[in-house]
């Protein structure tokens, strides 16, 4: 598959040693040096509408064998926003429709479609809006709808962020793939209180000492 890999950052953080092991140099940066996540969100949707992209964001970890993962997501969805990173600490099912559009870590957007999420965006622009809501009103009154597919192929690094200094609360995952295979559990079992306490436990230990 034709795909290419965008990530948004300030250039403030230096990204995880997993995309250089996953992508190599495969992958476009998208700086906003002046701190405005809407204005660059939307000029970033701009940028990347005449491909089939991947739209990360600098704060996040890859599974192992991230291409393969999410092109086998893709090639079954191959006409859909997928949202590979939302609602970190709730289980669920891999579940398609016309969904509230939260977080952005890590999206797939068909070629094309960018252009239009980004002009009704500006079209519904509003002084308080967050670029996650914002796109999901966007997206709503596009009647677009998207995949959220689980386990999670992403990690998020850390609680904090740089593009959107205003956001705030638990932002890991522990169904991270990754936690998974490494427990051997399988997802569809992930939801046990033994399950999970393991799988918290793992995680806590892989961030033993961070913020």
């Amino acid at each position: 598959m034709n795909i290419k890999f965008f990530i948004r950052t300030t250039g403030e953080r230096t990204l995880h040693e997993s995309i250089k092991r996953e992508l190599g140099d495969n992958y476009t940066l998208l700086i906003d040096k002046e701190h405005k996540p809407v204005d660059s969100f939307i000029k970033q949707l701009k940028q990347i509408s005449e491909y089939d992209a991947i739209l990360l964001e600098d704060d996040v970890i890859l599974c192992k064998d991230f291409k393969k993962e999410i092109e086998k997501v893709i090639k079954k969805y191959p006409n859909t926003v997928i949202n590979f990173f939302t609602r970190p600490t709730e289980y669920f099912s891999t579940v398609f429709g016309l969904l509230q559009f939260v977080y952005n870590q890590c999206t797939f957007y068909p070629k094309g479609l960018t252009d239009k999420i980004a002009d009704k965006m500006i079209e519904l622009r509003e002084p308080y809006n967050q670029y996650d809501t914002l796109e999901n009103k966007a997206m709503r009154a596009l009647n677009i709808p998207h995949l959220r597919p689980r386990p999670a192929l992403v990690q998020h690094i850390d609680n904090t962020t740089f593009i959107q200094q205003s956001a705030s609360g638990a932002r890991r995952c522990i169904w991270f793939k990754d936690y998974l295979d490494e427990l051997n559990i399988d997802y569809k079992d992930a939801y046990t209180l033994e399950n999970k306490e393991k799988l918290t436990q793992l995680m806590n230990k892989k961030f033993k000492g961070e913020k």
